[in-house]
């Protein structure tokens, strides 16, 4: 499922999808977010309507812009790409468990 960042609303509703019962999840007119339970891995996910990604995952943290934006089929993965950027954010295995629950 690939979207430009102009498709706001069906970013929206594929992220809300994907995150689904594995954190909190806020969204608004300009921004989505993601950010996990404790005490599984602390990692976290906002992308704005202006393209601004922003991310953390044990030692690794990213800020940066994209325009595209592609949710692999099974959900667990959502890549970013931008001018100068490709970005790809896996929920981690531990995480993904709490689907299954």
């Amino acid at each position: 499922m690939e979207y430009n960042i102009t498709d706001w609303d069906s970013i929206s509703i594929q992220f809300s999808k994907m995150f689904e019962n594995l954190g909190d999840i806020n969204l608004t007119e300009e921004y989505i977010s993601y950010s996990s339970y404790k005490p599984y891995v602390a990692t976290g996910i906002m992308l704005t309507k202006k393209g601004q990604l922003i991310a953390s995952m044990p030692l690794h943290n990213v800020d940066s812009y994209f325009e595209q934006v592609i949710f692999d089929s099974n959900l667990k993965s959502i890549r970013l790409i931008g001018e100068k950027f490709d970005y790809t954010y896996t929920i981690p295995s531990v995480i993904l468990q709490l689907r299954r629950i």
